[in-house]
């Protein structure tokens, strides 16, 4: 389970409480909205102001919580001079994981013909499907992702949508770019000025046939629809 109660701060937030025990729960907002702030602090990159957080009955920073989680941020730092094979290699070691977590993420993401590149050689949606991969390496029970899928063509979100259907148990707290997406998701956070709108469904935010979208574009993002 992942929790943040007692109205969490930190950044951007400015009081957000949630309590997630399983599936897919989908953030959705415009630029500083506090999302990606979200993220980091369940990931123990950031500390609240106030309220607190935990993972699974772990505090975000403490080491039992590492296991638990894989973590993407925005922008994924990968040193351009590694080759992919080394990338995913270093992943597969430092989470203490066989060769079969590598052969299934490898097979996930598509990657198996960029092996022998070097970072610095592949495209946008190559890094990111590599990012992917080296992240959610291994199945943890809880993801945080941010905006996973904002890079990657049609085929790459396809992939990833098809690894977090067959995820299992466990939770993931994703931040989406595509808002056609948001029917991937269990439920949906609404978020705005770091601040959670609405909750929900989706087809109760959104409607069951997206007929609320023009909504959503006019209160969340301020633009007509």
């Amino acid at each position: 389970m992942v929790v943040a109660e007692g109205l969490i701060k930190a950044g951007r937030l400015r009081g957000v409480g949630l309590r997630v025990p399983g599936g897919v729960v989908g953030l959705l907002g415009p630029n500083g909205a506090g999302k990606s702030t979200l993220l980091a602090l369940l990931a123990g990159r950031l500390r609240p102001d106030g309220g607190r957080a935990s993972l699974l009955g772990h505090p975000p920073r403490a080491p039992g919580a590492l296991p638990l989680r894989a973590y993407l941020p925005q922008n994924p730092r990968l040193f351009p001079h590694l080759r992919v094979l080394e990338v995913l290699e270093g992943a597969r070691r430092v989470k203490g994981l066989g060769r079969e977590a590598l052969e299934e993420a490898l097979e996930r993401m598509g990657l198996e013909a960029f092996l022998g590149k070097r970072v610095g050689e592949l495209s946008g949606g190559q890094r990111q499907r590599l990012a992917l991969a080296a992240s959610l390496m291994g199945n943890p029970p809880i993801w945080l992702l941010d905006e996973p899928t904002a890079a990657l063509d049609p085929k790459g979100r396809e992939r990833f949508w098809t690894w977090v259907g067959e995820k299992g148990q466990g939770a993931v707290l994703v931040a989406l770019h595509h808002v056609e997406e948001a029917m991937k998701a269990d439920r949906l956070l609404l978020m705005k000025g770091g601040e959670v709108l609405q909750e929900g469904p989706p087809d109760q935010v959104l409607g069951p046939r997206g007929e609320r979208l023009p909504w959503l574009m006019e209160v969340l993002y301020e633009e007509p629809a």
